[in-house]
């Protein structure tokens, strides 16, 4: 309970930094879930609401994959909790008030919801369905960058060899997890030690991600299909 609280205060806190991004993302949505309310024409045709969809998923995505995905954290900065099951908690908890629920309102396709997290040093893209979730996450601390990826058991396998061997051309430790997971999910972890190479002044750790696009665009697939 006091992890959760703490991963709860880390999302309140970074609301306020990501409010201009939280208003894209709403203007978006509604962009997206216009075609599925009550107020929508009668005769609007399905590929209409599919033009709207994918509009909203492309402006969205021009945030979420603007430029390098790029972490920089202190000497004192501790991971949190390993288990992929606290993305979920964030996102099925979120602050009530107008302004922080906002944030959390991502872009609604044709089987899912497309959200973005991103506190100080831990980002995700997620994909929740009406029984599951699926979610690409980044976390970096001074000792340990740790990367989870969660997605369908039945898309798997091929996926999963990829993640694997982008884990291991990063001289990572690839681990199939079997916590925290439920039917219709696979999850995996990528786990690499920091390198001389991640240091910056004042002993900061720097961790730029260079698959951060590949597999967030793979969760934007898994919301589509």
């Amino acid at each position: 309970m006091k992890s959760m609280n703490k991963i709860k205060s880390l999302v309140v806190a970074a609301f306020a930094s990501l409010f201009s991004v939280a208003f894209t993302l709403v203007t978006v949505t509604t962009l997206a879930a216009c075609g599925n309310d009550n107020t929508a024409g009668t005769d609007e045709q399905p590929n209409a609401i599919t033009a709207k969809i994918d509009a909203a998923i492309d402006s969205a995505s021009a945030i979420w994959f603007q430029g390098e995905k790029t972490f920089t954290v202190d000497s004192k900065t501790t991971i949190l909790p390993p288990s992929s099951s606290h993305l979920y908690d964030i996102i099925i908890n979120p602050d009530t008030s107008a302004q922080h629920t906002s944030l959390l309102a991502g872009v609604k396709t044709e089987h899912g919801i497309l959200r973005q997290l991103e506190i100080d040093h831990f980002a995700s893209l997620s994909c929740e369905t009406d029984k599951t979730w699926f979610a690409y996450m980044v976390q970096v601390s001074s000792s340990l960058i740790q990367k989870n990826f969660t997605i369908p058991d039945t898309s798997a396998t091929s996926i999963a060899m990829d993640f694997e061997a982008d884990c291991i051309h990063e001289h990572g430790n690839f681990i199939t997890e079997t916590e925290g997971i439920t039917d219709g999910q696979q999850s995996y972890s990528c786990k690499i030690a920091p390198t001389k190479e991640n240091l910056v002044e004042n002993n900061a750790i720097q961790y730029t991600d260079p698959n951060w696009k590949k597999y967030g665009t793979q969760i934007i697939k898994i919301c589509r299909e």
